[in-house]
């Protein structure tokens, strides 16, 4: 059985620790055998390190990274929660690089992120 409370409140708590660039905050948030998709990208990081090798990359090309959830769902009973965001992310020379986001969430029984897709409007910020 999953807390409705937790599944509501962890995918913000999550992006703030990304907004922050707080690495080890955003990887407790993910079981250590946890999967990391941006399915419009067609990638997929593995475990820890390859989601720690994404959060690098994204950190260092960003100089802000900021995600508004303007919409979330949860689904108790299969510890799931979606969520929508806009995300004014700037570059590191100074561009804005607006995109909409929409992020699904799968828990485990200890209330981590298990899998995570993410589906974005444009070209992804994150990469290998």
């Amino acid at each position: 059985m999953h807390d409705r409370a937790h599944l509501k409140q962890a995918p913000g708590a999550y992006f703030d620790a990304v907004d922050a660039k707080d690495m080890e905050g955003a990887l407790s948030f993910f079981a250590p055998d946890a999967t990391f998709t941006i399915q419009s990208a067609h990638v997929t990081f593995e475990a820890h390190d390859g989601i720690r090798s994404m959060f690098e990359n994204f950190f260092g090309d960003y100089s802000h990274i900021e995600h508004n959830i303007t919409n979330i769902v949860v689904d108790e009973a299969e510890g799931k929660a979606s969520t929508e965001q806009s995300c004014p992310h700037v570059k590191t020379g100074g561009e804005l690089d607006h995109v909409i986001t929409c992020n699904f969430f799968s828990f485990d029984e200890a209330g981590k992120f298990k899998r995570v897709i993410v589906w974005i409007d444009g070209v992804s910020p994150l990469r290998d």
